[in-house]
């Protein structure tokens, strides 16, 4: 089922052109499952990706819905984008909650609306000969 969420939001992105072939390509690099973040606002979709270290960030369907949906009634014009600050929060919540709790984002950039990527880093444990 998360696969068709993800192939309907691809679809959309494409016929109305928001997204790049290249952020196509980056959103198709993420594995299954999601995990669903719960923080006070909302409950965050969270991916891990396949090989790198970053993570790719979305808020609720519902949110997503309400945003794709003011964006349509308002041609674009309305801002109701969830900041990336809490976007960003939930991911490091999520690093938390996947045991990598000393690992923490360095960036992150809109990969396409609503989704964000964030790379992080970890701490290098030196091993004891």
């Amino acid at each position: 089922m998360h696969r068709k969420i993800l192939a309907v939001a691809s679809i959309a992105a494409i016929v109305s052109s928001c997204a790049t072939t290249e952020s196509m390509t980056r959103m198709n690099t993420y594995k299954f499952p999601v995990h669903h973040v719960k923080m006070a606002d909302d409950t965050y979709r969270v991916y891990d990706h396949k090989t790198d270290n970053s993570l790719m960030a979305a808020p609720s369907l519902g949110t997503t819905m309400a945003i794709g949906a003011a964006q349509g009634a308002t041609l674009g014009l309305a801002d109701t984008m969830t900041p990336e600050t809490r976007l960003e929060a939930a991911a490091q919540q999520h690093l938390v909650n996947t045991g990598r709790g000393g690992c923490k984002i360095n960036r992150g950039y809109l990969l396409q609306k609503p989704l964000f990527e964030f790379w992080f880093e970890c701490p290098t444990v030196e091993s004891k000969v």
